[in-house]
């Protein structure tokens, strides 16, 4: 089943919107696009700094999949 932005990833980050809006805006389309090679870099924790940051919990495995999969198919509206 094809992911959309709109109904997959901006949900999964909601939560975590307020205390990641000193990096950018996890609401925005655009910004996230542009930026979703490094999202997933953080949400894995393979660039050393890890997203969402403690204390919050990390995202569980299956959305981070999910996130994988919405930037495999091109990172669709």
């Amino acid at each position: 089943m094809p992911t959309s932005f709109q109904t997959d990833i901006a949900p999964m980050f909601a939560p975590f919107q307020a205390n990641m809006m000193w990096r950018f805006n996890l609401a925005d389309y655009e910004t996230v696009k542009a930026n979703a090679a490094m999202i997933y870099g953080r949400l894995t924790g393979t660039t050393g700094t890890t997203m969402p940051a403690p204390p919050m919990p990390p995202l569980d495995p299956s959305l981070i999949a999910l996130f994988q999969q919405w930037m495999g198919e091109g990172c669709p509206p």
